[in-house]
């Protein structure tokens, strides 16, 4: 394999890196949209029960987008249909739990439609930071 093809297939992966971190985050987006307004006038009414279970639905959700990398075997279910996979770095092994949340934390706060910072620059910095890389995972093979 000459040194452009390794280049595109790691560009490759990286797109579609982008575009399940958008996805994945559109799919927690829309439960909370829902669940602030159907519980906002709820809440409002001064009912208890209807504010505890609110509350429980929303860090439900959130907890979900946090950790559906370890839940789904290290591919939530943007990179599922995108087919890349989340390991740790040094062994290609599925990544710690600390580390995927660490990752969808710096995710977050470098959303791909918002830094000035390019996003090829921002997923390095992640893999850097959390010691963990995207690989492709074409029919459960992985390649790098």
């Amino acid at each position: 394999m000459d040194i452009d093809d390794k280049t595109y297939k790691e560009y490759d992966a990286i797109y579609r890196y982008k575009k399940s971190i958008l996805l994945d985050q559109l799919i927690c987006f829309i439960p909370l949209v829902i669940i602030v307004f159907v519980c906002g006038p709820l809440i409002g009414s001064g009912n208890e029960i209807v504010k505890n279970v609110c509350i429980f639905s929303a860090v439900g959700v959130i907890s979900l987008l946090f950790l559906s990398d370890k839940i789904l075997k290290g591919a939530s279910l943007g990179k599922r249909i995108y087919k890349i996979k989340l390991v740790n770095k040094p062994n290609n092994r599925p990544a710690p739990i600390g580390n995927i949340v660490l990752r969808r934390l710096l995710e977050v706060y470098f959303l791909p439609m918002i830094s000035k910072m390019n996003f090829f620059e921002k997923a390095k910095f992640i893999e850097n930071a959390t010691k963990t890389k995207i690989v492709s995972s074409i029919n459960g093979n992985e390649k790098n």
